[in-house]
Parts: structure tokens; C-alpha cells; sequence
């Protein structure tokens, strides 16, 4: 209220101004899981789900912003010929992570944080940095994986880890480029990093398209909460 005792009305870019001035921003997500998990069909139910919500909108990173260099980045999901490939060397693995690093880093302050100041909900559809963690070969990266937490610890990264989790043999039906024992292997991979994160959660991607998106989205409410 004003001094006279009326509302003040002030123009719709002040609150978003004001929570960058003070470091307050909304939450921002990744969203992992085996290729067949279903990311990419429960993100475009979720943004007319986040309508009821403070969220204000929905930006989806794939993989990693694509700023630095396009061509670094991993193949598109359901084309994964880097697993048929050998790891590069040490010297490119780690010219690789660089890249990837800055990329991120220059990702998150040219289109991350000043999103999430205005209330938008940013969701990694996979985070590069993450991935090559769990699932290296997908990058082709052969480096150490000492070498990517370092390179982890040094960003800012997402505050909430969601891994779409389901049975292998449901993952299997949906998608066969990997075989039963990879799919395995990855599962428990995410599962065991996922669990180490103090904001990670593990949804069943098996359930009803319907209830997988509710629950991410009580994930996505109860972080801001």
C-alpha cells in the first residue's frame, strides 16, 4: 500500500528485477532417464500442467545450451551411433569436457538465470555433464570420470535431479538401439546417481502418462515451496 493508503501498481518487470537483485530465483531441473524413459513426451505435458502453478513458463535445454560449439554436442536421442564408435583419447576427452564446461557456464548466464528470475520453469532435457558421468559413450568421452565431478563442482548446476525410472524390460519395448544388459546397467547407473543428490528424485516412468506428469510436477512445485 501507498502512503494514501492506495495499492501501488508497479510496471510487471519490478518483481522479477527485484528477485535477481536479491539472488532469488526459481528453482531450475534436469530430467534424466534411459532413452525410452519418456522425457521428451512428459515435458510437452508438463508446461500445460505448470499453467496452475507459480511457474510462468517452460524452456527446455536439450543436452547442453549449444552456445560455445553446436557440433560438440552428443547425438540426438533414438540416434545413437556413438555407441558403435571407441571413446576418444584422453587429449580430445578432455578438450571435449572443456568445451561442454563453457559451454554450460556461458549457457547458464546468457539463458538460465535471468529466467528463472522471471519465474520460468528451465528443465535440462539430460545435462551433458550429468550424462557423461553415467553413460560416457553416449559423448564418446574416455577421459576420467574424476575430471567431469570437477568440472561439475565448478558451474552452477540444476537444484532438483528428476530420473524417469521404469522396469527394463518396459524401457526395452519402447526402445531396442541398446541391449537389455546396457539398459540394466545404465538404470542402476542414474539410480545410484540420483540417490547421492540431496534433491534427487526417482519417478516410475511406467505408470500412466497422466500420473508420471503429476508427479513431476509435485516435484516442481514442492522445490519452490
Amino acid at each position: 500500500m501507498g502512503k494514501n493508503g492506495l495499492p501501488v501498481i508497479e510496471p510487471p518487470l519490478v518483481e522479477p528485477a527485484r528477485r535477481w537483485l536479491k539472488g532469488k530465483r526459481y528453482p531450475w531441473i534436469t530430467l534424466l532417464g534411459v532413452d525410452g524413459s519418456g522425457k521428451s513426451t512428459v515435458l510437452a505435458e508438463l508446461e500445460r500442467a505448470l499453467a496452475a502453478t507459480a511457474y510462468t513458463g517452460l524452456f527446455v535445454l536439450h543436452r547442453r545450451p549449444q552456445l560455445v560449439f553446436r557440433a560438440a554436442t552428443a547425438s540426438r536421442e533414438g540416434s545413437i551411433e556413438h555407441y558403435g564408435k571407441a571413446p576418444h583419447g584422453r587429449f580430445l576427452s578432455a578438450l571435449k569436457l572443456v568445451v561442454i564446461w563453457l559451454d554450460w557456464l556461458v549457457g547458464y548466464f546468457v539463458l538460465v538465470r535471468g529466467r528463472r528470475a522471471q519465474g520460468v520453469l528451465v528443465v535440462a532435457d539430460r545435462h551433458s555433464l550429468l550424462d557423461m558421468l553415467v553413460d560416457p559413450l553416449r559423448y564418446r568421452y574416455g577421459g576420467s570420470p574424476r575430471w567431469v565431478e570437477i568440472a561439475i563442482r565448478l558451474l552452477p548446476m540444476p537444484d532438483v535431479v528428476v530420473l524417469l525410472d521404469a522396469p527394463t524390460a518396459v524401457l526395452q519395448s519402447r526402445k531396442q538401439e541398446l541391449s537389455a544388459a546396457q539398459t540394466g546397467q545404465l538404470r542402476q547407473n542414474y539410480r545410484q546417481l540420483v540417490q547421492a543428490h540431496p534433491a534427487g528424485y526417482v519417478v516410475d516412468a511406467s505408470q500412466s502418462l497422466e500420473q508420471v506428469v503429476a508427479d513431476v510436477q509435485h516435484i516442481v512445485v514442492k522445490s519452490w515451496a
